[in-house]
């Protein structure tokens, strides 16, 4: 195996951790302060990044393609972290991540429309219509609890609608473009800030920032982690696979989010929310996994 096959699956463990741990550090580094802290987190990814795209001597492209790619990144950025952020505010970590599980059914029916090689067949329809199912019974969960609880699932499932679309476009985007993963995060993350930035002012002008341990560790770990690392691989993957495929990290997502935040957070388990994560797993390996079995039918 040579450096790039094995940097790939490398690139995408790392990613189903880093996914599996954010909704649980945004929650814990959010406080009283979300916008304040989505800022924070962006100021410490963009300051790790550009720091090493300076040691990298890689440069940031300026061009009308860099340009482009920066401006679309720069505004999923915002809207899905700011909504992801307000979320967390609502609802339990782990139903971010089981909300966030549908991302693939989102972009591989998005990428359906541009991707030839990710048309719909059956099966995959009924893989979408699984996680519709399981969609469903995060809704009915949100409505049983209380009026914050569908606020937080509409907003989480807005984010993660927003980053479904710009995967798709950003794929297009950036396949056959000469720019690092770094560079595309750089880029990205700088062009956002001052969004955050006026948000903030304006949401939060005087923000009441959580201090403790645990909430400046988590902000420390998002801004490392969650944003520096997390968005340069998955940049490094959606220059390498399908937009679709990417997603299909989300596979796995839903549980280690759900389990992460019951053990971790001591935060309910809900009978619906497990089984529509149970769901949305089943249709995800139903939309990916049974057209490589040779099924052409139902």
């Amino acid at each position: 195996m040579n450096v790039e096959k094995l940097a790939v699956p490398l690139a995408v463990i790392t990613v189903i951790v880093v996914w599996s741990t954010t909704p649980l550090a945004i929650q814990w580094s959010s406080g009283g302060a979300p916008m304040t802290s989505a800022l924070l987190r962006v100021i410490i990814g963009v300051t790790v990044c550009a720091a090493a795209i300076m040691a990298l001597r890689q440069g940031l492209p300026m061009n009308k393609a860099a340009l482009r790619i920066y401006a679309v990144g720069s505004i999923s950025a915002f809207l899905a972290m700011s909504l992801f952020y307000a979320a967390a505010q609502l609802i339990p970590s782990g139903w971010i991540a089981v909300l966030f599980g549908v991302s693939p059914l989102m972009t591989g029916a998005l990428s359906a429309l541009v991707e030839p090689e990710t048309r719909l067949t059956p099966s995959r329809i009924a893989g979408l219509l699984l996680g519709i199912g399981g969609l469903y019974l995060v809704f009915s969960a949100g409505l049983k609890l209380e009026e914050a609880s569908f606020s937080g699932v509409v907003l989480s499932l807005l984010a993660t609608l927003v980053s479904s679309v710009t995967s798709v476009v950003s794929r297009q985007l950036v396949k056959d473009q000469p720019l690092s993963g770094m560079q595309i995060t750089t880029g990205n993350l700088l062009f956002a800030m001052p969004l955050f930035l006026i948000a903030a002012l304006i949401v939060e002008p005087s923000p009441n920032i959580d201090t403790s341990t645990r909430a400046i560790s988590s902000l420390i770990y998002l801004g490392l982690i969650g944003t520096g690392l997390g968005y340069t691989l998955y940049y490094f993957l959606l220059k390498r696979v399908t937009a679709n495929r990417i997603s299909l990290i989300a596979l796995i997502t839903p549980i280690t989010g759900l389990c992460l935040s019951s053990w971790l957070n001591q935060e309910p388990l809900v009978t619906e929310v497990w089984i529509g994560a149970a769901l949305v797993c089943v249709g995800l390996s139903l939309y990916e996994f049974k057209p490589r079995l040779g099924l052409r039918t139902l």
